[in-house]
């Protein structure tokens, strides 16, 4: 959106913005507001369905219809909650929905790369990732989202609590009894 002030044209900046005020922008049909929600947070939601669902492909087509729905239902967003929390509210509905439609994959890898400088390093830490990955998916749907909105989102145990519909206590015990299985499957590892 461009504002005329005498015969210079000044574009707006949408990258100062909150996400508040974007949303608001939104809900009068404002292209360049959305466009700048989804920069924001499109890579993040990507990573959060590709670690849950395992899938490249998938998780990219999951932030996608993330992003439609968010946009459908702009005019019913209410700010009690934090923009954040509320998209990956959408973005954990859509995940579980689809791995409830198809059987579990695990990921060849975790997302994160290691470097080594021998195949057999290489070999080793492949295997551990492979574990690690499959352990981490056959925690119990409840777990695993909270542990991934924790440690790969870096979201507090509020926003968590936020997204989940759920209280902080309730939580915080998801992630202590998540911590506690993977220290038992990976206790070979150790």
């Amino acid at each position: 959106m461009e504002k005329r002030i005498g015969t210079f044209f000044f574009k707006h900046n949408y990258t100062a913005e909150s996400d508040a005020r974007l949303v608001e922008l939104i809900t009068t049909g404002n292209q360049k507001a959305f466009e700048e929600l989804i920069h924001r947070y499109q890579r993040a939601v990507i990573n959060f369905a590709f670690r849950f669902i395992g899938s490249r492909e998938d998780a990219k087509d999951i932030a996608q219809e993330t992003f439609i729905r968010f946009f459908q239902a702009a005019n019913r967003y209410e700010p009690s909650a934090q923009f954040k929390t509320y998209l990956f509210r959408i973005t954990t509905n859509l995940c579980i929905d689809f791995k409830e439609k198809k059987k579990p994959e695990y990921m060849d890898e975790l997302p994160e790369t290691y470097s080594s400088s021998t195949p057999f390093k290489e070999l080793h830490q492949k295997e551990i990732s492979e574990t690690i990955s499959k352990a981490v998916h056959s925690l119990p749907e409840n777990q695993r989202v909270a542990l991934l909105l924790h440690h790969f989102e870096g979201m507090k145990y509020a926003e968590i609590a936020g997204v989940m519909n759920t209280s902080v206590s309730a939580v915080e015990s998801l992630l202590v009894r998540a911590k506690k299985t993977l220290r038992e499957k990976l206790k070979l590892f150790q």
